[in-house]
């Protein structure tokens, strides 16, 4: 795949943006796209990937469409001794750069993307492969190389009023409030929810904050307990909703607490104003989300983090169970605007 700078801004109209990774993922490419978006300011930009995902940023890099690459409408782009169908290379013809976010690059994509009439094609990192270096930077040094330059500010995304008639109306009276997000992407990521409960009865006590519980399709094994727990509290539990409308509900909130989660990224982007991020396998030198309220508290583990690159090989979260809920309301405490 070619490194060679990126084509002029007067020379492109259209751009296509792939990226089919993770939420948070995805928000950690935010100052990338911004970047692209600011390099190009005339330039209309097409998503492919999940679009969810990408329907939270569309406000902010201004796009054009979102297209969604679970469609077996680009599995011909992946069968190389196929010819591609003409329908295809029409939908792709107005296209003069396409930008491929992935771990590692794409053997073929990039040839067939370029047969499909896009006259520049280039490869972006999701993340580093190793090391320690945080993705935004390592995502900055190869965009430099291709002759653009990051923002200095804190990646933030534009909130729409569309989203905010998605919340519930029980949302309106709970302001200000604490968001707790217990789950993520993997289960040894994620604090004991006996731990939650103990911290959320805490704070909402000692502080008057309401405290609203949020869950995904990710948390629909421990759907029943959060359940129980929202009820013994008389707390909020916002299960399944749009993520857009998750957005409009976090850029509501007074205080954020989960572990590393994309909804953890998606609080601190959209500027969130206490952000506790906890961590226990993985590394947050690389996978901590940026922003000026944001606070990572790290397990205690001595092995901690112990996770390659993404892989997490203990066989138990002990250091996570570890981490005392004593602890973590400290460090919440400090977060509030009146400590």
């Amino acid at each position: 795949m070619s490194t060679a700078p990126l084509p002029p801004p007067d020379a492109v109209q259209n751009i296509l943006l792939w990226h089919q990774g993770a939420l948070g993922d995805l928000l950690l490419a935010g100052p990338a796209l911004l970047a692209l978006r600011r390099h190009y300011p005339q330039a209309r930009l097409t998503a492919l990937g999940h679009p969810g995902r990408w329907a939270l940023l569309a406000p902010t890099l201004s796009l054009e469409a979102v297209w969604d690459s679970a469609a077996a409408a680009w599995a011909p782009l992946f069968a190389p001794d196929l010819p591609l169908p003409p329908l295809l290379t029409a939908r792709l013809a107005p296209f003069q750069l396409a930008l491929i976010f992935s771990p590692q690059p794409h053997l073929g994509l990039p040839a067939r993307l370029t047969q499909a009439g896009i006259p520049a094609v280039r490869w972006l990192p999701s993340w580093p492969g190793s090391g320690r270096e945080p993705v935004g930077a390592y995502q900055a040094a190869h965009l430099t190389r291709l002759g653009v330059c990051l923002p200095q500010e804190p990646f933030h995304l534009l909130v729409s009023d569309a989203w905010e008639k998605q919340l519930p109306s029980v949302l309106a009276a709970a302001n200000p409030f604490l968001a707790v997000a217990p789950g993520s992407g993997h289960p040894k990521k994620n604090w004991p929810l006996a731990h939650y409960y103990q911290v959320t009865r805490s704070l909402a006590w000692s502080h008057g904050l309401a405290v609203v519980w949020l869950a995904g399709p990710g948390e629909e094994p421990i759907l029943p307990y959060l359940r129980g727990l929202a009820a013994a509290q008389d707390h909020l539990l916002l299960a399944h909703l749009p993520l857009t409308a998750v957005a409009a509900a976090l850029a509501r909130c007074r205080i954020y607490l989960g572990g590393d989660s994309g909804l953890t990224h998606l609080a601190a982007a959209v500027g969130v104003p206490g952000v506790l991020a906890l961590f226990g396998p993985t590394d947050p030198r690389v996978w901590a989300p940026q922003g000026h309220g944001v606070r990572v508290l790290r397990a205690p583990c001595p092995q901690s983090p112990c996770a390659p690159a993404r892989e997490i090989t203990c066989p138990a979260p002990v250091c996570l169970q570890d981490l005392a809920p004593e602890q973590v309301i400290g460090a919440t405490t400090t977060l509030l605007p009146d400590s």
